[in-house]
């Protein structure tokens, strides 16, 4: 039978391809498992859900000699066949195709915008033009991370029950989502009656998508309200700055927030000026009878930082978590030189496309769309970031602080190279390495003193623990979430 069982909402079904880990056994018999299942020819992945055409011939050949039976003898038997042939007829065949014309679906999303690891609670509401009971109806929905490399989905498969009613609506929520662009294309509706002899589908077509900005997940409670840190229009979701569960993570973080504030660090001095604060007078150059001097900080001076996240395909190994931590932590770095009040360049990739965001003007809207741009990323670049960060010259102005954040610890030499053309400017790079090694291994660590010799500070970034958890789907959602 089509349906086995017969509730109002009897299943949320979620499939996606599991994490690339390569360290878990077990997360890789599921890939595999999963990976068979993906290369399933979609016929036989809805092999539960066809026409019967074997059963009709035999429910038509029976009909037509019952009713020949009718005119060539006419008794009670045969009009008893007659019309019980004509019931499953009019029940499995009829009632289908009737309820399969004129449909229409409207699917509402709480929130066109998640962070990282969050959750989005989905209503979809199918709407039919003639209501007609001994029916099921089956929605399969499908959504596609267009941000992976791997292009990874999610399906949702419910099944309900339907009696008088033209309207049908359920809920269900995306836990744990990733960062990219979730479009849905169309929903596919199968209609069957209760005896599983035919199933009738339907593509409607109900466009949406949302967005997942990148940042750092981290575990939390699903009721847990978000917690905004910083202040003004920099005030920045807690996701983006993140609880560290490890001491690698909070050591990455204290080292981005120290590189975006290296630029500041150390004060200069210029003559007094009338509405000067007298806290920042220099007291002892006063008392040595050199004049009132006011001590400025480097922060009250236009700094620039320049934030390169390094797409190139060969640095990521087709690893996508690896990838959206790499862009998680430089969307830290953004929160961080934002709330500062830096100018900001974000340099995305090798294609030297660029977003900048002017001193002391960074309003969040000037960081949700950086957040946004970064979002859409995907790890499929075939040139070297260091030579184009060596081509975009102009992107470099002399005292700015270049923060690279890739995966790729082999390309000593061209980070090397690109050290030397940056201290040419007058510039300080930072370059911050993710990994999922718990332990730096021997040639990583000869690299790293290679680099340092170099003159490049390398700080290995963890991808956080949080990150390996797998998306699903799971049934109910919040309907105050649509007001």
């Amino acid at each position: 039978m089509n349906a086995p069982h017969q509730d109002d909402v009897l299943q949320i079904v979620d499939r996606q391809i599991d994490d690339v880990d390569g360290i878990k056994p077990q997360a890789e018999i599921q890939k595999e498992k999963l990976k068979g299942d993906r290369q399933m020819p979609k016929a036989q992945q809805s092999a539960a859900y066809r026409t019967r055409w074997f059963a009709w011939s035999l429910i038509a050949a029976a009909w037509a000699g019952s009713m020949a039976a009718v005119v060539l003898r006419g008794g009670a038997v045969e009009w008893f066949m007659t019309a019980v042939l004509s019931m499953i007829i009019v029940v499995s065949g009829l009632a289908p195709l009737l309820a399969a014309a004129r449909l229409s679906a409207i699917r509402d999303l709480s929130q066109q915008t998640i962070r990282e690891g969050g959750q989005l609670a989905i209503r979809f509401t199918l709407k039919r033009a003639i209501p007609v009971p001994f029916v099921w109806i089956a929605i399969h929905e499908e959504t596609l991370n267009e941000s992976s490399a791997l292009n990874r989905k999610i399906s949702i498969h419910a099944v309900f029950t339907p009696v008088w009613s033209k309207e049908t609506t359920y809920l269900y929520t995306l836990h744990q989502l990733r960062r990219g662009r979730h479009p849905y294309q169309h929903a596919v509706v199968t209609i069957g009656d209760w005896l599983g002899l035919t199933a009738i589908s339907r593509q409607l077509d109900c466009r949406s998508e949302f967005i997942v900005l990148p940042g750092l997940a981290h575990a939390a409670s699903p009721n847990r309200p978000e917690r905004l840190e910083g202040g003004g229009v920099y005030a920045v979701p807690s996701s983006l700055r993140g609880e560290s569960q490890d001491l690698r993570g909070e050591a990455g973080r204290e080292e981005i927030e120290a590189a975006v504030r290296a630029a500041g660090l150390g004060p200069d001095f210029r003559p007094f000026r009338q509405g000067d604060s007298l806290r920042h007078l220099d007291w002892r150059s006063a008392a040595k009878g050199r004049g009132l001097q006011t001590k400025v900080h480097s922060l009250e001076q236009p700094v620039q930082t320049c934030i390169a996240i390094d797409t190139m395909a060969a640095a990521y190994d087709a690893d996508d978590r690896l990838f959206d931590a790499c862009v998680g932590w430089a969307a830290l770095a953004l929160a961080n030189a934002a709330e500062l009040g830096n100018g900001v360049t974000l340099l995305l990739g090798e294609g030297s496309q660029t977003m900048r965001l002017p001193h002391q003007s960074g309003t969040q809207q000037g960081v949700s769309g950086m957040l946004h741009a970064m979002a859409l990323l995907r790890a499929e670049g075939k040139g070297s970031l260091a030579r184009s960060l060596n081509r975009s010259s102009h992107l470099l102005a002399r005292g700015s602080t270049i923060l690279v954040f890739t995966a790729d610890w082999r390309g000593g030499r061209s980070w090397g190279e690109l050290a030397g053309y940056a201290a040419e400017k007058g510039c300080r790079l930072e370059l911050f390495i993710v990994t999922r090694s718990n332990i730096p291994t021997f040639a990583m660590r000869e690299q790293h003193k290679w680099l340092e010799s170099g003159g490049v500070k390398l700080t290995w970034l963890p991808v956080p623990a949080s990150m390996s958890a797998q998306p699903y789907a799971a049934e109910g959602g919040d309907a105050h979430e649509y007001a």
